[in-house]
């Protein structure tokens, strides 16, 4: 396996692992009793927050982009048929990836 091949599919690897334990952290805390329910809207933001950065990140990265875009769709569509992903913020992110896959090819085409 070359180094670019080994590189990238270690940072892959790393990238899910970190996404899978603050998935879980983010939502086992608002569950906790001990949690106050204002502090529930929090950590909805705080999710809000990290969908608009990853946003953010696929609409930077021109060449890896759209490649990139189509794994975190399906990393989401794993993730919310796990539990890991809320329903709502599930279909947030399938409705937002999809317009910006549209745009990014849009782009790329010149259209």
């Amino acid at each position: 396996m070359s180094d670019d091949i080994q590189s990238g599919f270690g940072s892959a690897v790393v990238e899910v692992l970190e996404g899978i334990i603050l998935s879980a952290v983010i939502g086992i805390i608002p569950k906790l009793p001990i949690v106050p329910s204002h502090y529930v809207v929090i950590f909805q933001l705080v999710e809000v927050l990290f969908f608009v950065g990853s946003i953010l990140v696929v609409l930077a990265m021109e060449s890896w982009g759209f490649w990139y875009l189509l794994g975190w769709l399906f990393g989401m569509w794993i993730m919310s048929s796990t539990g890991f992903v809320e329903s709502w913020l599930f279909i947030l992110y399938v409705l937002i990836g999809a317009v910006v896959l549209l745009v990014k090819i849009f782009k790329k085409l010149k259209l």
